[in-house]
């Protein structure tokens, strides 16, 4: 049991550990890798509002069958645009 929790607590802090993708943006490591799943080209973008406007592409122009999870990374790089982006 006890190794069970420290496993899931590893993969937890491994999987939100963020990535520097270029000098402009870091994804977390779970992001990244739903992005390449679903050929998100993120590694071109230079803001989380670009990856944000292809994802919106992708849901809109494309039949994806577990949609979920990219609308879940969706919401989760909207959330955090807002907060680290907008003036208040």
């Amino acid at each position: 049991m006890q190794k069970e929790i420290e496993d899931l607590i590893n993969e937890t802090i491994n999987n939100n550990s963020l990535v520097k993708v270029n000098d402009n943006l870091y994804l977390k490591k779970y992001q990244i890798e739903i992005l390449n799943y679903y050929h998100v080209d993120y590694k071109n973008c230079s803001s989380i509002s670009e990856i944000i406007l292809l994802i919106n592409e992708i849901i809109d122009n494309e039949e994806i069958e577990d949609i979920d999870t990219l609308e879940e990374i969706l919401l989760s790089l909207q959330e955090f645009n807002y907060y680290h982006n907008t003036n208040k």
